[in-house]
């Protein structure tokens, strides 16, 4: 499938990817990320969703996982550094790229934005379990039995408007949930959600609290994957900077270990 002026849906949407990274990457650093940028990016990353089906990192993940090299629409070195790219810059910058760039993330963060009462998962050990329960399950369907996984949760259908389909409504069902609870397919299914997880452990860069936290614990309160202590690993934490927002006295910083 063919984009803008001929160029590759899947090209475009990695180099907007890298390059909003990289932009991002830079105003957490410098402190001049604000709400209204992560609004910004959080609309364009929507909108590449439905125009381009891209940056798809999960479904892209998928199908090399389940050796569809075609369907990839770039060589097989070309796929595996994209994936080796996003991973190497989610170990040394945070999950950027899930809070901010992936259009199946983005579409949940705006919908847990409206206004309503929360549900939030106390103990964040347990969704934790269940992910890599589900992607060990992933794991093993696509390789050995060739079952297309993602497929039966209908993003492809829901950012392509296929309304006639069944798999529209379960994601248009996932995203009813993501007002109450946070990311739900982000936190429980997400394949390649899990890889950005797990070097996000040892990350260089994160909102690390400094001396000034006065432990008024705000930001554990607000942070909706109660990855706000001071001893969190930050795995869960989607950059979403509500723990910034809502600190009294500039508690908070994006910084190196």
């Amino acid at each position: 499938m063919m984009g803008v002026n001929g160029i590759p849906r899947v090209v475009f949407g990695m180099v907007y990817a890298v390059v909003a990274f990289g932009i991002l990457a830079y105003l957490f650093r410098r402190g001049m990320f604000s709400r209204k940028i992560g609004y910004l990016f959080l609309g364009l990353s929507t909108a590449m969703g439905f125009l381009v089906f891209a940056p798809m990192l999960p479904n892209q993940f998928q199908l090399l996982v389940l050796g569809e090299l075609g369907r990839l629409r770039a060589p097989l070195p070309v796929a595996a550094l994209g994936f080796a790219l996003f991973i190497v810059l989610t170990f040394v910058f945070g999950r950027i790229f899930c809070g901010y760039l992936c259009p199946i993330g983005a579409v949940q963060e705006l919908a847990y934005r409206l206004p309503t009462k929360k549900l939030r998962i106390s103990r964040k050990a347990v969704p934790m379990a269940f992910h890599l329960a589900f992607f060990a399950a992933f794991i093993v369907l696509g390789v050995v039995f060739s079952v297309e996984v993602l497929a039966y949760f209908g993003f492809r259908q829901f950012f392509h408007l296929n309304v006639t389909s069944v798999f529209f409504y379960v994601f248009l069902g996932l995203l009813a949930l993501s007002v109450f609870v946070y990311r739900p397919f982000c936190r429980l299914f997400c394949p390649y959600g899990v890889l950005l997880s797990l070097v996000s452990i040892k990350g260089l860069f994160k909102l690390r609290r400094n001396d000034d936290c006065i432990d008024c614990k705000l930001c554990g309160d607000n942070c909706p994957t109660n990855e706000a202590g001071r001893y969190d690993l930050r795995q869960e934490c989607y950059m979403c900077n509500r723990c910034r927002d809502i600190c009294p006295v500039d508690g908070l910083d994006y910084s190196r270990r």
